[in-house]
């Protein structure tokens, strides 16, 4: 039988872990979150990770030998660490380096975009609504905005590893300053954050989600 396959998504908000009986449909063994709590800071995203990967050891009594994540931002291909990551204290980080140090795990990283525009190109709805798609866009609008392209069933990863970014092109000067330099980009105008501070502007309300 193959061995289940690990997986977590970072995310600027909260953090995912998931293991999954690799099946042609894989059954769920064990999937949870918890907040990412990125204001405090570079060592507290590694813990926080170390931490679900723990849970979820309890949770299956298994223990992995690969863990695959996927991560706002993406590692640089020449200098392997992390750049264009919303969660601004990855960027500049030998986040793999450090993380499997961490773990004492072999990690497997890639662009939580790509990942997503990969699997739904595969697996998910582009295979329910157009199974012949050539071409495939996917969109991440949360903490961040991020983008994945994939054609022929491939990533198009581009030279430096950002070829589906989209969320730092300019969008409207409303946004004000992006952290990348620019200024209006498409993050700073409608990411989940944006939204919630143009709300707030408007209305001289904080927006509460109700869950």
């Amino acid at each position: 039988m193959a061995k289940p396959l690990w997986g977590i998504d970072l995310g600027g908000t909260k953090i995912e872990g998931v293991v999954l009986q690799p099946e042609a449909k894989p059954n769920v063994l064990a999937r949870l979150r918890i907040p990412t709590e990125s204001a405090r800071g570079y060592e507290h995203i590694i813990s926080q990770i170390k931490k679900v990967i723990g849970m979820l050891s309890v949770q299956t009594g298994l223990q992995p030998e690969l863990i695959r994540i996927c991560t706002p931002g993406t590692l640089d291909p020449i200098t392997q660490t992390l750049k264009n990551s919303n969660t601004q204290c990855l960027n500049g980080k030998p986040f793999k380096q450090d993380l499997e140090q961490a773990l004492q795990i072999s990690i497997r990283i890639a662009n939580d975009a790509n990942c997503f525009a990969l699997a739904e190109a595969n697996m998910g709805v582009v295979q329910e609504i157009l199974p012949k798609a050539e071409v495939v866009f996917g969109v991440i609008l949360g903490t961040g905005v991020d983008g994945g392209v994939v054609v022929h069933n491939k990533v198009i990863n581009g030279r430096q590893g950002i070829g589906g970014e989209w969320g730092h092109n300019v969008l409207d000067v409303s946004g004000g300053p992006c952290y990348c330099g620019k200024t209006g980009c498409v993050e700073k105008v409608i990411s989940g954050p944006a939204l919630e501070n143009y709300y707030q502007s408007i209305s001289g309300k904080t927006y509460v989600c109700q869950k």
